[in-house]
């Protein structure tokens, strides 16, 4: 036998020998890019009323700039009208995104994942979705976009190796902290889109298998190249983005619970109306990822960013935090009775029904301090004078 037949045979031997785990190739938990189909839909609302609540602060980045001038000669569109009907009837922050989730790759933008119950139900009906996507198509290949966005293709290369984080870091605690798995983790970062944050998209495939988005927003005030968020703060934008694919789910299996719950939304429904927040489902999806978050700071950081986190979501209006954390934290100690975070859901909705609602003053403090602060230092001023006068007199 030739040398060169010996080492075949020998591979072949060893490939079915050896656990197909030790021969894959060890790929990334996540993809990263700037995805054509999303810079359309962003192009499309440069030309809307979507500019007036979700534009930059000032004339915005560079590629904004292009972006919307590449498309202000198709304004009249049926593309941009039908993202303007779905502007003016509420289809707006995350919708929009998530719809594109949805969608396979141009030129074809083929519905790759049927569209889900939430999405309909924001666009008001199916088909609705599906002229919008016919258009979007129309207007791509009318406008020759793909072009276009291969003509910046090298500057979104510069900026996703800008954005740089421990991606597969996260992943694994998020999995790890569920006890579930995603098929796929997408970060898609949006430079015309505003202001700095994230969006998350939750996809289910046609063999059920959970897919994860997240969206992130450019800043909003640079005039030349976008900014986005790096390192641990995009990591924890991601801890929050991809972690609705999982709290979100868990919780609506129980929206009848979580209904119930409405007594603790009460205190800071104005609150968490200006964040569009605008129901108890959506605020104990927000109230107990945050908490979640603010835990995984604690295990991937350190105390300090732990109590930073803490208190921010304080600030924001999110006053259960601490009591989940604590409720979490004997979730983790029973994984061995509660595998996964779904079977801990009724435990924790349970507990969290037996909180205190908190009062209106309690969960509004900053609004208290700004309004009687200048009031209170003018009295101790007034006080404080009158006590001279005393002494002096």
């Amino acid at each position: 036998m030739r040398t060169s037949s010996r080492a075949i045979l020998v591979t072949v031997i060893i490939c079915l020998i050896l656990p197909q785990s030790m021969l894959a190739v060890e790929t990334p938990r996540f993809e990263a890019k700037v995805s054509p189909e999303m810079e359309l839909l962003a192009g499309v609302l440069t030309q809307t009323s979507w500019m007036e609540n979700r534009g930059p602060r000032g004339e915005g980045n560079e590629y904004f700039r292009a972006l919307r001038d590449f498309f202000a000669p198709y304004n009249s569109h049926e593309a941009m009208m039908l993202a303007q009907e779905f502007t003016d009837s509420g289809f707006v922050y995350d919708a929009p995104v998530a719809f594109i989730c949805h969608l396979g790759s141009l030129p074809e933008l083929e519905l790759r994942y049927e569209y889900s119950d939430y999405i309909v139900q924001r666009a008001k009906g199916r088909d609705r979705l599906e002229r919008f996507r016919w258009a979007l198509k129309d207007l791509a290949d009318e406008s020759n976009f793909l072009e276009f966005y291969k003509s910046w293709q090298p500057r979104f290369t510069e900026w996703l190796a800008a954005s740089s984080m421990d991606g597969d870091k996260i992943v694994t605690w998020l999995e790890a902290f569920f006890g579930q798995q995603a098929s796929e983790f997408h970060l898609l970062l949006a430079p015309a889109m505003f202001p700095g944050g994230g969006y998350g998209a939750i996809i289910t495939d046609e063999n059920e298998e959970l897919i994860s988005f997240q969206i992130i927003r450019e800043k909003g005030e640079s005039k030349a190249a976008p900014e986005f968020p790096t390192d641990k703060e995009l990591e924890y934008l991601s801890l929050h983005e991809w972690g609705h694919s999982f709290v979100n789910p868990a919780l609506e299996a129980h929206e009848d619970v979580v209904g119930r719950l409405q007594r603790f939304y009460n205190p800071v429904a104005k609150a968490m109306n200006r964040q569009a927040y605008s129901n108890v489902h959506t605020f104990m999806n927000e109230q107990v990822l945050r908490a979640i978050t603010t835990l995984a700071a604690e295990e991937l950081y350190s105390a300090a960013a732990y109590e930073h986190y803490l208190e921010f979501e304080r600030s924001m209006s999110f006053y259960l935090t601490d009591e989940i954390i604590a409720i979490l934290r004997d979730y983790q100690a029973n994984r061995d009775q509660y595998p996964t975070f779904d079977d801990f859901v009724p435990v924790l909705l349970a507990k969290i029904g037996e909180l205190k609602p908190a009062s209106w003053l309690s969960t509004n403090y900053w609004l208290v301090l700004a309004i009687l602060g200048p009031t209170l230092v003018a009295t101790i001023r007034i006080l404080a004078l009158r006590r001279v006068r005393r002494i002096n007199a």
